[in-house]
């Protein structure tokens, strides 16, 4: 009786909540994906092969050589001879010391899947491989170059633990390749859980951008990528939960979050730091007597800033790796020299400068030429970027999306104010990936864009859509029980059929 008598004086949802058109969206969704996230992220884990994630070898080097203690890449100690010999590819990489199983793994456990989907993987293959010894008899230990190098120890933790952990127990490199794909599959569940719970607004498309099929297959990865999405959504999340509750001071929840998912972007993906700006949704409890969300986005801004500064000087002044009787190998994959001899930051920005106006040339001709590209790698495009889904899921994913933005209201009482911050912010994080690799990843003087996948806006996906919520409510009381079910849980069964379908597509592909 005390316990219904609780139930029934706890105060209502704010207006403009989620929580305030259907009392459980909330409990439902969240306990929907974790049953969806759960049973298809371990599937993407078992059907798609090792590897087969974009260079999701060079991140499996990085995890490894975090769990032995090498948190920071070095340059390989050629000698002079050496240096005349080696393509300028390897003399310019960083990387660390790994056992020789460990590159020997990536290159023999399946072969030439990329680009050939007239291969297939032979089970005999990852048999083989999951019985090899981490440590082969007679073989010496080898230094390689990653390009993931430069990221932060911290963004590989999860994976680097329960590799050190398989290690003691000496798994096969394999074995250590999945127990990575499964620690970050684990740390990304739960994040999302945690958007999905402390969100005011937008739960069905922070539900539908997480288990889109492009997010799903990078998420059980040892990839980075699923966890700076989780970061992003996470974050965008506390501040519309502070925006929504603008007369209350900011909560002890949002003062871990806020500072630690705005640090791991600045320390993986730096582009995607204006997000912090959407602590202005509020802005009278910002500058107002109150000052907590002033003092947060401060101390938020001092950390992050920090550590990005420590990280990057820690890197610039690495140098040469002390090691002996450690040969190199040369085995692993690397930019192509060609391309690297196009490529020049400073001339490129000059190249902007003296010509501010061929901005407008480069952005018409890039999404002429790679906008479908985007689109679909934005969706969904599975292995080494080569493996499309049913048609049904690129027309349909949009629709749904849009659907879910438009069921969401504002998370504050300014809803004008709001979408142009909403606005501004996406558009800056879009600029900054935009010029980002304009500048470093695209020859001199270019029309085109090189290197961008839809896969980096997926971050920045919620601020946008959420541009399209609006204040009308829709009640279902008057529909049949049925349909009412169905209304309410349509996202969960509508990502149930796209991620079977998904699960499908990726069979066929590589089996």
């Amino acid at each position: 009786m005390h316990a219904k008598k609780r139930r029934k004086s706890a105060s209502p949802a704010k207006k403009g909540s989620d929580n305030n058109l259907t009392p459980t969206r909330t409990a439902n969704l969240a306990r929907w994906f974790l049953l969806i996230g759960v049973f298809f992220g371990l599937v993407m884990l078992v059907l798609t092969p090792p590897f087969q994630v974009p260079d999701e070898h060079d991140h499996f080097f990085r995890a490894v050589m975090i769990s032995a203690g090498q948190f920071v890449a070095k340059s390989y100690p050629f000698t002079e001879e050496e240096r005349e010999k080696a393509p300028p590819k390897y003399l310019k990489g960083k990387g660390g010391v790994v056992p020789v199983s460990i590159p020997y793994t990536t290159r023999k456990v399946n072969h030439r899947l990329p680009f050939h989907p007239e291969n297939k993987q032979q089970f005999s293959d990852i048999k083989k491989m999951l019985n090899l010894p981490l440590h082969m008899k007679g073989m010496p230990d080898v230094f390689i170059n990653t390009s993931a190098g430069g990221y932060a120890p911290i963004l590989y933790l999860p994976a680097a633990l329960t590799i050190a952990v398989g290690k003691l127990i000496n798994l096969s490199p394999l074995w250590l390749m999945y127990l990575g794909r499964l620690a970050n599959l684990m740390v990304f569940l739960s994040l999302i859980y945690w958007t999905l719970k402390i969100t005011p607004t937008g739960k069905p498309v922070i539900f539908l951008l997480a288990l889109m099929p492009m997010t799903l297959f990078l998420a059980p990865s040892l990839s980075i990528d699923g966890l700076i999405i989780a970061s992003s959504f996470l974050l965008t999340a506390t501040l519309l939960n502070l925006a929504h509750n603008d007369q209350q001071p900011v909560n002890r929840q949002a003062w871990f979050i806020v500072p630690g998912t705005l640090t791991l972007l600045a320390l993986g993906k730096v582009v995607y730091c204006p997000l912090i700006l959407l602590i202005f949704l509020s802005p009278k409890a910002f500058f107002g007597k109150e000052r907590s969300r002033l003092y947060l986005f401060l101390v938020s801004l001092v950390i992050a800033t920090i550590s990005f500064l420590i990280w990057h000087r820690l890197t610039s002044n690495a140098g040469t790796a002390t090691v002996t009787n450690v040969p190199f190998d040369y085995t692993s994959f690397q930019a192509k020299d060609k391309l690297l001899q196009l490529l020049d930051s400073n001339k490129q920005l000059q190249f902007l400068l003296h010509y501010p106006g061929s901005i407008f040339t480069i952005l018409s001709h890039t999404l002429l030429d790679q906008g479908r590209y985007y689109f679909e790698s934005f969706i969904g495009m599975l292995g080494w970027l080569d493996t499309e889904l049913p048609l049904w899921i690129y027309m349909t994913f949009p629709i749904a999306l849009i659907i879910g933005a438009l069921s969401s209201r504002p998370a504050g009482n300014h809803p004008m104010a709001e979408k142009s911050l909403l606005t501004i912010v996406w558009g800056t994080c879009t600029g900054a990936i935009l010029l980002g690799f304009y500048i470093l990843s695209t020859p001199v003087a270019n029309t085109i864009i090189g290197g961008i996948q839809g896969r980096y806006f997926i971050p920045i996906a919620l601020p946008s859509l959420l541009v399209l919520s609006n204040k009308s409510r829709f009640s279902p009381k008057t529909m049949p029980p049925i349909l009412i079910s169905t209304t309410k849980n349509w996202p969960a069964i509508y990502t149930g059929l796209v991620l079977l379908a998904t699960a499908c597509r990726l069979w066929t592909r590589y089996y």
